[in-house]
């Protein structure tokens, strides 16, 4: 190898040095912007699943029914919340009425939900009471997935301790 070549390839190594150098220090900036970004996106979710909670909970439904312990429909007329339906729900999940009492208010609770939510995320409504837990999922699947945006309030109601979770995810 003459002196041209030897020069050729010394500028060729340090070449490659130089761009390994400016591509660690572009991927450690990014890297680090990434971080910055994924956590204040999950603070603007978190907050979504608030606002989309507290928007859920106002709403008041047409007309609510369900079925007491013997069948008969109870009627709770109009201007009935979300919030209230639902915290009355669980307490009576909490003393042994089933959940496919509740089958069409839940629905209506359920499309409300959808109606709220905007692209891209899918979400559910959970809702617990009591000892031992009576709970209540109203959304696809058997719960929501690990990862996701909650928004859950406590109430008490008769004695009972009732909470109400909205859980917001991709889908």
């Amino acid at each position: 190898m003459d002196c041209r070549g030897q020069s050729a390839l010394f500028d060729a190594f340090l070449f490659f040095v130089v761009a390994l150098v400016a591509s660690a220090a572009v991927l450690s900036y990014s890297a680090s912007s990434f971080a910055r970004d994924e956590t204040l996106t999950r603070e603007q979710a978190l907050a979504y699943a608030e606002d989309v909670r507290v928007a859920l909970m106002r709403t008041t439904l047409e007309d609510p029914r369900y079925l007491d312990r013997l069948g008969r429909e109870v009627a709770l007329g109009q201007g009935v919340t979300v919030e209230r339906f639902l915290v009355d729900e669980a307490v009576l999940l909490a003393a042994g009425l089933p959940a496919s009492n509740f089958g069409d208010a839940d629905r209506a609770i359920l499309e409300t939900l959808g109606a709220l939510l905007r692209p891209p995320f899918a979400g559910g409504v959970e809702v617990t009471a009591g000892w031992p837990i009576a709970r209540l999922w109203l959304g696809e699947g058997t719960g929501p997935p690990a990862d996701r945006f909650t928004a859950s309030w406590a109430y008490v109601a008769g004695g009972t301790t009732v909470e109400i979770a909205v859980h917001l995810w991709y889908g």
